[in-house]
């Protein structure tokens, strides 16, 4: 389905409710998207409760770009140069827009039962999607009254108005402090230190372990001058600077492509770049593996796919 994230999780036929996809898939799908810079001219910031699983993570991610782009687009609808006339017309296109965001959110809400469990997967994305709406809805009153036809309201009628939520939690808006957010922004240049750990997702690495020993039974991984142990020693490194081994890769490239896919959702770095950032990984050739070997050797079917799919599930 086409169109807006605010449009597409309360679409009746495509909507969220549709979206039976399992955890480990929204694993996958949460480290590919990338988060898009924060937007400079914003008047509020939304504090909202973090997510804690990856169906909830993907979704927070997927509506927070769809914010962001929004916004970004404000000064694209009312150029410098544009006539009163002009901005009015255009203010009118997107309060229209957000207007139907919001009674489409809030119709979906009442036939869905959605509550303000934020437990609930579901219930947690579609109140995030509702205060994101109301937060486009906030913004261009704010920041373009100036050119409104209609009443402004506050954070409180915005929800009262269009969900008949009178118990809405303002305070979720935090008004931004402009001299603030100039300071934050000239120290924002420092560099960060690249993460020099792969980053094992759980505290029981016994499971990982039983993996790769699998993996080197049933596909051949390493060469006779790596074991597994030294694999997995290095794989759980808090600083794999200080682990001196060399991982020896005997399998095609093709499979140990799709190794490190299958294995990225258990590891908060473990992936084409840090394999290559680490320079602890060689070729068949004797050569260091880089990234982009990986990514060009990237297939959906390898040798021994279904092998390496059987093996994986045992860290489900």
């Amino acid at each position: 389905m086409s169109g807006s994230v605010f449009s597409k999780l309360v679409s009746i036929t495509n909507g969220l409710h549709r979206d039976n996809r399992s955890e480990r898939e929204f694993d996958v799908l949460n480290s590919e998207l990338k988060e898009l810079p924060k937007v400079i001219s914003t008047v509020f910031k939304v504090n909202f409760k973090r997510p804690l699983n990856s169906k909830k993570g993907y979704y927070n991610k997927l509506i927070s770009n769809e914010v962001k782009a929004e916004l970004s687009a404000f000064k694209n609808h009312f150029p410098k140069d544009a006539t009163n006339p002009e901005n009015k017309y255009n203010f009118a296109i997107l309060y229209n827009k957000f207007d139907k965001y919001l009674k489409d959110i809030a119709s979906y809400i009442k036939k869905r039962g959605i509550t303000t469990d934020l437990s609930s997967d579901n219930d947690y994305i579609i109140n995030y999607l509702k205060t994101s709406a109301i937060h486009l809805y906030a913004e261009l009153q704010e920041q373009y009254e100036q050119y409104s036809e209609t009443p402004q309201f506050t954070i409180k009628e915005v929800a009262e108005k269009y969900f008949n939520d009178i118990e809405f939690d303002a305070s979720l808006f935090e008004k931004v402090d402009i001299s603030k957010k100039v300071a934050v922004k000239k120290t924002s240049k420092s560099k960060r230190k690249p993460k020099t750990s792969f980053g094992y997702k759980n505290k029981d690495t016994s499971g990982l372990l039983k993996v790769l020993n699998d993996f080197q039974l049933r596909v051949d991984m390493l060469d006779n001058r790596t074991t597994v142990q030294q694999l997995y020693s290095l794989l759980i490194a808090k600083d794999f600077t200080e682990v001196n081994t060399q991982i020896y890769i005997q399998c095609e490239t093709t499979q140990f492509s799709y190794i490190v896919d299958v294995l990225k959702p258990f590891f908060t770095g473990f992936n084409p770049t840090s394999i290559e950032r680490s320079g602890k990984f060689i070729t068949k050739t004797g050569t260091q593996l880089k990234a982009n070997n990986l990514h060009k050797n990237k297939v959906h079917n390898p040798k021994e796919k279904e092998e390496i799919d059987n093996i994986i599930q045992q860290l489900q």
